[in-house]
């Protein structure tokens, strides 16, 4: 990210997410990623933020085959979508009519890179519907390619919305803030 523009472009960014606990998420990846455009792996330790961690998910990402595959999932990630489980691809792990809009997200994370943040109406496996906020972030690798992203997600499924059922990703507001 540019230095001219930054500080008003993450500003603006950060007012849209809601959650505490998800701009401490951004605030620690940025505090460790030094001069570099992002932030290296290496540099992000998950038990830093305990509080997040039932709704921490980590992805190796393969540039050359576009592929992620789950290398970490807290429990409440695990609850909701039963497949992710370590090393299964995100193919497995996403219903299928939402898996082109995930890989096409992630993606642009990765490739771009940004930071990803959602926030809206979010699919329920089991169906059902609830409200949801995800901000995902790319992470390098020591060569400073990026193989892998965080994220984590604040689900709140108390809440009872009309017409439960298997949502999409189109009832989510999407943004991204690029990195470069």
């Amino acid at each position: 990210m540019s230095s001219q523009n930054a500080a008003p472009r993450l500003q603006s960014f950060l007012a849209a997410v809601r959650s505490p606990r998800l701009k401490q998420l951004i605030a620690y990846w940025f505090d460790r990623r030094s001069e570099a455009a992002v932030t290296k792996r290496s540099a992000i330790d998950p038990l830093d933020f305990p509080a997040l961690l039932p709704r921490i998910f980590l992805y190796d990402y393969d540039p050359v085959a576009r592929r992620f595959v789950l290398r970490l999932a807290g429990e409440e990630i695990r609850n909701l979508l039963p497949n992710s489980t370590p090393g299964t691809p995100i193919e497995q792990i996403m219903p299928a009519a939402e898996l082109d809009n995930v890989l096409a997200r992630y993606g642009r994370v990765c490739e771009e890179p940004a930071i990803m943040h959602a926030a809206g109406r979010v699919f329920l496996k089991l169906g059902g519907s609830g409200v949801g906020e995800r901000v995902v972030l790319p992470l390098a690798g020591e060569d400073g390619k990026v193989r892998q992203m965080i994220g984590a997600t604040i689900y709140d499924i108390d809440r009872a919305l009309p017409d439960a059922g298997i949502l999409d990703h189109g009832e989510v507001a999407v943004s991204f803030l690029p990195l470069t």
